[in-house]
């Protein structure tokens, strides 16, 4: 199918499902498959660019906004400050999306894991015993996540149409490691030993929460999100021999409800440092697009991912933290040369640190959209 067909295509299928989606690669290949052609150039008509985080503590006024919340959890769950938050980093950059603000974690919370945010700790929850604590099932995910619902829906309707609005879930794996482990961890000694020992009860985790995520982020599509994505941040702790069931087939499996829900959102899959298991996942995952950390080499991508699937990532975040950053703009150009032929999102390889420069941040944006 001729380019401009297939551009015409895409223009017709964004018109007759009222612009559900605006996420917006700049099409350059002749062939691509049914769902990546939901995906449209975005108003500059060039490489769209978001970033991790891109809500988060670089920005001075976010304090601001968190200081009117008493916690971290009542603080996701605030209609008002969540819409705040979302809507903040869109005041300092020129962004193609606003990722709404949660936490991954808020599924724990609603089963009841006695989720709580410590200062200068981070998540704690009620670790769970493998073979002896029970796994909660047939919990309404989305009425416990109400807010979450009502801001996603004001959010659609208060940003420009030309803003897609990014909705998100954590993947089980990562959500099951901070659920056993109780807290982050530098190995998830716990969470691996009971994939060895306990793999029936482990394994029914992963399925369960599988189907949370799912109604997580059908709840969120139904609601306006534009783009949904999944984080998989300890991805790269998983057992080579067990990446498939604990990550490509959850991943599978909750894309598969979606569908059967008639969620056809465009599906961003974020197996943070996975390796060489990123080629099978790029291959058996059925997302549409890859987040990619800044470990990757994006030569060895474009020879070895699958090419039908979009790419998003990777710029290295410490890049975006020194006074003086004379290495950046050479930097965000080499990503750009490699991935121009490709459908590619500019963002960073993993979220925003809260020491980022926020003249950085808007640099790298001037040189994304000035790029030919």
């Amino acid at each position: 199918m001729p380019e401009q067909k297939i551009i015409n295509k895409t223009l017709d299928t964004t018109t007759t499902t009222n612009n559900k989606f605006k996420l917006f690669f700049k099409i350059k290949k002749m062939v691509m498959n049914d769902t990546l052609s939901k995906f449209f150039m975005n108003k500059h008509n060039g490489i769209p660019i978001w970033f991790l985080r891109q809500a988060g503590r670089h920005i001075p006024e976010y304090f601001e906004i968190r200081n009117k919340s008493d916690n971290f959890i009542n603080f996701c769950l605030n209609e008002k400050l969540i819409i705040e938050s979302t809507k903040l980093p869109l005041k300092y950059y020129d962004l193609d999306a606003a990722i709404v603000f949660s936490d991954i974690l808020m599924i724990p919370w609603a089963m009841n894991r006695k989720l709580n945010f410590i200062k200068g700790v981070g998540p704690t929850l009620k670790p769970m015993i493998p073979d002896e604590t029970k796994i909660l099932k047939n919990i309404n995910i989305s009425q416990k996540l109400e807010p979450l619902k009502t801001s996603i829906s004001i959010l659609r309707k208060e940003l420009p149409q030309s803003t897609s609005l990014i909705g998100f879930a954590g993947a089980p794996w990562t959500l099951a490691c901070y659920m056993i482990e109780g807290q982050s961890s530098k190995d998830f000694i716990n969470t691996r030993k009971a994939l060895w020992d306990s793999n029936k009860w482990f394994m029914e985790l992963i399925d369960t929460l599988s189907i949370y995520v799912a109604e997580k982020l059908e709840m969120q599509a139904n609601a306006g999100a534009d783009i949904l994505m999944l984080f998989d941040s300890w991805s790269h702790m998983i057992p080579s021999n067990f990446f498939k069931e604990c990550a490509i087939n959850p991943t599978a499996k909750i894309i598969s409800i979606l569908k059967s829900k008639n969620i056809t959102k465009p599906i961003i899959g974020f197996p943070f440092k996975a390796g060489l298991s990123l080629i099978d996942y790029s291959y058996e995952s059925n997302v549409d697009c890859m987040a990619l950390d800044w470990t990757v080499n994006l030569d060895w991508v474009n020879k070895n991912l699958n090419s039908s699937i979009a790419i998003q990532g990777n710029l290295d975040p410490a890049s975006l933290i020194p006074s003086k950053s004379c290495h950046l703009e050479n930097i965000v150009l080499s990503i750009l040369n490699v991935m121009k032929d490709n459908r590619f999102v500019f963002s960073v390889g993993h979220g925003l640190t809260p020491d980022c420069k926020i003249k950085n941040v808007q640099k790298v944006i001037d040189i994304v959209r000035n790029y030919k």
